[in-house]
């Protein structure tokens, strides 16, 4: 990719390098950070609790709980200051308030069995057993739980970081029982008990900081040779490379463009956002196949250059289905198998590469908006809402139409696609998709809830609609 260069301007160089940590610096500035910030945190509800110790429980329970908000406001923060510098567009405000109400819910859970514990003394063992595992469990879990909404959007595989924040939790409050049961003595003033337990959630915040260093940095690791079931290795692994030039986005580089694309790359783009014309996108919903929808998950990489692999999975009669679609090396491909073996679709001719390549010009527009700058892209006017993107790909000229809200998002995009509706034959036939809800990922707005099929703006939509998208995760490179 080759723009011209705005003040500050990045171009060229690797990725990887410029924006990315790297696995060990990441490791200490996560232990670094973490453990100051949860030291820090915690001295708040150690504090409170020397305040209120003589109150009643109700009065205890409910000033720590707010103590124990803060605290995980200040974790969060700590946190974030991290991962801002490793993830583009990372939502540091969403991150810290995740954090702050699961700390306070873990604080509550907590808190509940010495608050009454008149109430549930006197159960039988077979009903406290199962209430304490399933505490447990919640205040282990709380935190990751919470976070993880938060991370997804950035890394593949984030449902690690549950189970490892809670063996790290675990592992922290090992620590700070270990600290603090041998110091702790009968008689002892209120403040020398907070400095001890202070002492212990010192010890808590380095060993919970070490173990989620340990995870995420491995969550960070790339995954360039995962592909999915069934889809070659050498396809994805193509399709993962990251741009091999690019710039920052300034709004100089907007002028000159008609006006919906201008509202719509100053709405999407954040400035100072690498350029970036490759995407990995993670996504889930329901596709028509024959008359009935089916539920699906789906994995997908897309370069602007070098085109795309779809790869999913869904049921068929209750049966499994995998497979893919894709348009890569100027050759488009269809791929699926029920149960992992049997051949449901296999197809490469002439008709599937053309038809491929539409579906390419289409869905970089809507899924990677630094492409509507490469040069590759030419634009024309056509009214104060709507824009025509013509781009080369396959042999032939695509030609795109987006409409643009009077806010800058992306509403709609179409095109006259070479395919097969339903109940049609191949040829021209209107297709788009219309797109109802966007999200933010490393420095975009992106559409992450489309409906897509043939017959877009026309009485046959209902008949031709064939997939409906949520976006799940989305990174660009």
């Amino acid at each position: 990719m080759s723009l011209r260069q705005p003040p500050g301007t990045v171009v060229g160089g690797d990725l990887q390098h410029a924006y990315s940590q790297g696995s060990r610096t990441l490791r200490r500035s996560w232990l670094l950070n973490v453990s100051v910030g949860e030291a820090l945190g915690f001295c708040i509800p150690a504090a409170v609790g020397v305040l209120v110790l003589q109150r009643a429980p109700a009065v205890v329970l409910a000033a720590l709980v707010a103590a124990g908000a803060l605290e995980g406001l200040v974790l969060g923060l700590a946190q974030s200051r991290v991962l801002h510098r490793e993830f583009f567009g990372f939502a540091r405000r969403d991150w810290a308030v995740s954090t702050s109400a699961a700390a306070a819910f873990a604080w509550l859970v907590g808190m509940l069995p010495s608050t009454f514990y008149s109430t549930w003394s006197t159960w039988p063992l077979v009903a406290t057993i199962p209430v304490a595992t399933l505490s447990g469990i919640l205040v282990l879990g709380s935190i990751g739980s919470a976070q993880w909404f938060v991370l997804r959007r950035h890394v593949a595989r984030a449902w690690i970081w549950v189970p490892a924040n809670a063996a790290a939790w675990c592992a922290g409050l090992l620590a700070f029982a270990g600290i603090t049961s041998p110091l702790w003595r009968e008689g002892q003033s209120p403040w020398l008990i907070a400095g001890i337990g202070a002492l212990g959630g010192a010890a808590m915040a380095v060993t919970m900081a070490g173990v989620t260093g340990f995870f995420l940095a491995r969550l960070r690791l790339p995954s360039e040779t995962t592909a999915p079931a069934g889809v070659p290795e050498d396809e994805w692994v193509g399709l993962g490379g990251p741009t091999d030039r690019y710039a920052v986005f300034d709004a100089s580089l907007v002028d000159g463009l008609p006006d919906p694309v201008q509202r719509w790359l100053l709405h999407s783009i954040t400035p100072g956002t690498p350029l970036l014309v490759a995407a990995e996108v993670e996504a889930e919903g329901t596709i028509r196949l024959g008359r009935a929808w089916h539920r699906f998950r789906s994995r997908q990489r897309t370069s602007l250059p070098h085109g795309f692999i779809w790869a999913a999975r869904t049921r068929l009669a209750g049966l499994p289905v995998h497979g893919f679609d894709r348009f890569t090396r100027l050759s488009g491909e269809m791929r699926w198998r029920l149960l992992g073996r049997l051949r449901l679709m296999s197809a490469s001719d002439e008709r599937i590469t053309r038809s491929a390549a539409g579906r390419h010009a289409i869905e970089v527009l809507a899924t990677l908006p630094a492409a509507a700058l490469d040069p590759a892209v030419r634009w024309e006017p056509v009214d104060h809402d709507h824009a025509r993107a013509l781009l080369r790909v396959g042999g032939e000229t695509q030609q795109v139409t987006i409409t643009v809200g009077e806010e800058g998002r992306l509403q709609q995009v179409e095109m006259r696609r070479w395919g097969t509706p339903p109940d049609g034959s191949f040829g021209l036939h209107r297709f788009g998709a219309t797109c109802q809800v966007e999200g933010r990922f490393d420095g975009y707005r992106v559409p992450t809830s489309l409906t897509v099929g043939w017959h877009l703006g026309s009485d046959r939509w209902d008949e031709g609609r064939s997939i409906h998208v949520d976006v799940t995760r989305c990174s660009f490179y």
